[in-house]
């Protein structure tokens, strides 16, 4: 059995982060078009914007170090 190396584990590290944030961001969307009080509306859209954000900086950084 052959164990994983450092840069596997950083590949899956953070497709699994990229992963976990997207449904986030898909929560908070949701959460943002169906509240009734404006004030959680707003609340959730940024925490929404807020995801989308780290969805693409680990996006950039995956590029970065050439994951695939």
């Amino acid at each position: 059995m052959s164990l994983l190396t450092e840069k596997e584990i950083l590949n899956n590290a953070i497709k699994l982060a990229i992963d976990m944030e997207q449904k986030r961001q898909s929560k908070y969307a949701f959460l943002a078009r169906n509240a009734r009080d404006e004030k959680l509306k707003e609340l959730f859209g940024h925490f929404a914007v807020a995801s989308r954000r780290r969805v693409a900086m680990l996006k950039k950084e995956m590029k970065e170090l050439n994951i695939r």
